[in-house]
């Protein structure tokens, strides 16, 4: 019988965790491992330091689900660990014990884990490829923090329990920022002395690029190389990246995850000066008013009631409102701008939590680009949210069926369903192999 390669993707955010299990044949490898690795299993847990939290795990065949607080991303990832029937023992084996791993309803192939994928937000100055762990890099890696506070530690946490649960299995890292370590420097740089960019690297990282990179791969597997696209990845955090001939030439997200967009919690872009004028109103400290620009602001903020989109269209009171009015705003002049700095559009995508299931917000964006020859079919915008609702991303990647189009305009719409995991999974097989 061929022999598999089993991976683990552990994609660790702010506030939840999520992972898929994949396998691929050894001779599969070299032949494009996108469209070839195949997933027996994912989950995610939510909520992770809030009364809220729940989880939820699912296999081809199963699926189970609990409300369950966790009081850190520690306590989260032994969870997860568990659930899979990995069990830390004095003999150090990466494999899973058979009865646990039928327990619980994971495919019982995938016994032997030979790579764990991590996402890190931020490579830093250090890194703008896939690596393969090692102390060195982990020291490194632990000096990031302060640029995804949100995100690093908790991905650097899971990284350090993992290598100790499988110490056999290759540890990749996988970064964010890889995608964009082209932008130009006249993107890249912010209008203060350059020497803070010579002395201390102060300038645009960009984030979500693993969902950039599959986004880009997905639109050329299925329409061939389009030139000018501008791809808006919406959910809790939010970005849109403007992707030229392949390639990020800018993206709203700048030094750290704050900039940009309006988000769930985050306050995205606003005059520098505010938050200096409140520390000195609220008599707080730096800290404090940057917990507030990261966790108490965005559509949290100025809707008094949710970060969560979802929940936000149920309630009918004027700032919540302005809160999808802000958003959407937000949305459209960024697309405007990247419109401008690439002379141009060929194509739209929106992708990530809010953006493959709120076709609400996708119509309140695209009936405000006309002048770019957007138009969204309504119907077609009802049924792709419908659609990626109950989205089947088990086995292997249908290219045909990760796309969804809903435009009727000179310019295409599309709404992708994004992978970061499968990508990361893509990305670890090719750097080992």
């Amino acid at each position: 019988m061929p022999e598999a390669i089993n991976i683990i993707s552990v994609n660790c955010g702010s506030s939840s965790i999520k992972f898929s299990i994949f396998k691929i044949l050894e001779k599969s490898v070299k032949n494009n491992p996108l469209l070839n690795i195949e997933r027996t299993g994912f989950g995610k847990i939510e909520e992770i330091g809030t009364p809220f939290g729940e989880y939820h795990f699912e296999t081809k065949n199963k699926n189970y689900a609990a409300k369950l607080n966790f009081k850190n991303h520690i306590e989260a990832i032994n969870f997860m660990l568990r659930k899979l029937g990995l069990h830390h023992n004095s003999s150090n084996s990466s494999n899973i014990k058979i009865k646990e791993f039928r327990k619980n309803g994971l495919n019982a192939s995938a016994l032997k884990i030979d790579i764990v994928a991590h996402r890190f937000v931020n490579g830093g100055k250090y890194f703008n490829e896939p690596i393969i762990a090692s102390k060195k890099n982990i020291v490194k890696l632990s000096k990031l923090d302060e640029l995804a506070p949100l995100h690093n530690p908790s991905s650097l946490k899971g990284l350090e329990i993992m290598a100790e649960y499988m110490p056999n299995a290759k540890q990749v890292c996988i970064f964010d920022t890889a995608f964009h370590k082209n932008i130009p420097l006249c993107a890249k740089l912010y209008p203060i002395p350059i020497d803070y960019y010579i002395k201390y690297n102060i300038k645009k990282f960009g984030f979500h690029g693993i969902s950039y990179s599959y986004i880009n791969e997905i639109l050329n597997l299925n329409r061939g190389a389009i030139k000018k696209i501008a791809v808006c990845h919406l959910g809790n955090g939010a970005s849109i990246c403007a992707i030229k001939n392949g390639a990020s030439i800018d993206t709203s997200m700048g030094y750290t995850p704050l900039e940009g967009l309006m988000m769930g919690t985050r306050s995205g872009n606003l005059d520098p000066s505010i938050p200096f004028i409140l520390q000195e109103k609220l008599n707080i400290s730096g800290s404090e008013m940057y917990n507030i620009l990261n966790k108490k602001s965005g559509v949290l903020g100025i809707s008094g009631k949710t970060y969560d989109f979802k929940e936000l269209l149920n309630y009918k009171d004027k700032y919540s409102k302005l809160a999808f009015k802000m958003y959407a705003y937000r949305v459209i002049k960024f697309i405007g701008q990247y419109a401008a700095s690439m002379n141009g559009l060929d194509a739209l995508v929106f992708t990530g939590g809010i953006g493959e299931n709120s076709s609400l917000l996708r119509k309140e964006v695209g009936g405000n680009l006309s002048y770019l020859g957007i138009k969204i079919d309504n119907k077609k915008n009802k049924e792709a949210s419908q659609y990626f609702q109950t989205f089947n991303a088990h086995g292997k990647i249908k290219v045909n069926k990760s796309i969804k189009s809903i435009g009727t305009g000179k310019t295409p719409v599309f709404v992708i369903h994004t992978d970061e995991e499968r990508q990361m999974a893509s990305e670890a097989l090719n750097l080992v192999f």
